[in-house]
This record gives structure tokens, sequence and C-alpha cells, in this order.
């Protein structure tokens, strides 16, 4: 493996995140369409890329494996309405008035997921480096178009919490160091393929939960424009048209 090649890679998949993340900073009034268009991204990502991945990497019966999506989601679903993802004061919805339920998305929690699916993104382009260096470019090149939409869905995502800035640039950051993490971990020691097979299906478990039925509900009420629905359909065309790319 080419120190030169490597390097060069992988500074370019780094500076593809970050340039993404720097959308919704330098417009952060566009907050509300960079949050739709996240939704759609996590809802493409999970559907297009994760699933598709998991199921060809691990072993077994489709639906099997696709129990482990189905108890991620499940499982997401339980923290969420026994308030451990969105905790408050009180254990039981009847004790509460309705207003102490009206809670912020998931964003925060999305942030987090994607900086691991981000040391995934650092490992497979380790395996493709190791494999050879046409193969490293080529996935090189679809994880630039991957990242840059991450980086945006990751920055949107903070945002969206009303954190500062300097907070999204920290998680940003974060997102981006994830990756060499990865990719460290990848060149030292490869990881079994169904091991990271099983993390995608269980990722994109979590990723279905808060888009489909956190994100989008939330941003839909009171009122839900053409644009917001655009957004979301942009998202998920912008992972389709990585996926065909990449595939």
């Amino acid at each position: 493996m080419s120190i030169a090649l490597a390097t060069l890679l992988v500074a370019g998949v780094v500076a593809a995140t970050l340039l993404g993340g720097g959308l919704p900073l330098r417009f952060e009034r566009q907050g509300r369409i960079f949050l739709f268009f996240s939704a759609g991204t996590l809802v493409g990502l999970a559907l297009l890329e994760l699933i598709p991945e998991g199921m060809d990497g691990l072993g077994g019966g489709a639906h099997a494996k696709m129990l482990l999506v189905l108890g991620a989601f499940l499982a997401t679903m339980l923290l969420d309405k026994l308030h451990v993802l969105h905790p408050h004061e009180h254990a039981m919805d009847a004790d509460c008035p309705h207003e102490e339920h009206e809670h912020k998305p998931l964003a925060m929690h999305g942030a987090i997921g994607l900086m691991v699916h981000s040391a995934v993104d650092g490992l497979a382009l380790a395996a493709a480096l190791r494999e050879s260096p046409a193969a490293a470019v080529a996935v090189a090149l679809a994880l630039s178009a991957h990242k840059f939409a991450d980086g945006l869905t990751t920055v949107s995502l903070v945002l969206s919490h009303h954190h500062r800035k300097r907070t999204a640039l920290r998680v940003l950051a974060g997102n981006a160091g994830s990756l060499l993490v990865g990719f460290a971990v990848g060149s030292a020691l490869p990881l079994g393929e169904e091991q990271l097979a099983a993390l995608l299906l269980v990722m994109a478990g979590f990723f279905l939960y808060l888009g489909a039925t956190d994100l989008i509900p939330s941003l839909s009420t009171p009122t839900c424009r053409k644009r917001d629905v655009l957004a979301t359909a942009c998202g998920m065309a912008t992972i389709a048209a990585i996926a065909v790319f990449a595939h």
C-alpha cells in the first residue's frame, strides 16, 4: 500500500466531509431545509446503502438478517418512548401534561450515529487499499460524494438542537476524525466482513427510526411546506445517485 496514495485519498474524503458540513454553517437561515434534506439522506442511506451492504456481507437467510434491522428499530423506539433518549422528569405519560412530551427530535443522536458510520467508511477505505490502488481510488471517489452528504447532515442535525456553531464544528471534526480512526484500525487490524455487515444492519434500523418516525414527523408539524417535501426527496435522491455511482 502506497503511503502517498493512502494519504491523498484519506485527505480527499475528509475534505469532502468538511466541505459538506460547511454548507449549513454558512447558510444557517435555511436550517429547516437542510434538516429535511438530512432526514431524506438518513432514510436513503439505510435503505440503499446499509441494508444492501449488510445483506451481502452477512451469512444466513434474508429474514434473519432483517431481524437485526427490525430489532435495532424497535430498540431505538423503546429507548425513545421510555424517555431514555428523550429524558424528562416523569416516568409515566399519564402523570405528565401533554406539553412535556413535545420533545426535540433525536437529531443529536443521529449525529453520533453518523460518526460510527464514518468509522465504518474508514474501514472500507482501508480494505480497498489492501485490495488494489484502482479499487481504492474508486471507493474514495464514492466515499467523497457520500461523506459530503454526511457532513451536511451531521451539522444540520446538531444545529437543529440549537447548539452553537462551535459545537457543530466539534461534532463535524469528530465525524472526520472517526473516519481516520476507522481507517487506522482497518489498516492495522482488518475486521471480519460478517461483523461489519451486522453493524451496518443495526445502524440501518437506527437511521430508519430517526429519519422516518422522528425527524420527518417533528418537522411536519404544524405545517408541511412543499419545499420541505422536496428537500426530503432531494436527500433521498442524493443517496440514490451515490449508490448508483458506487455500484
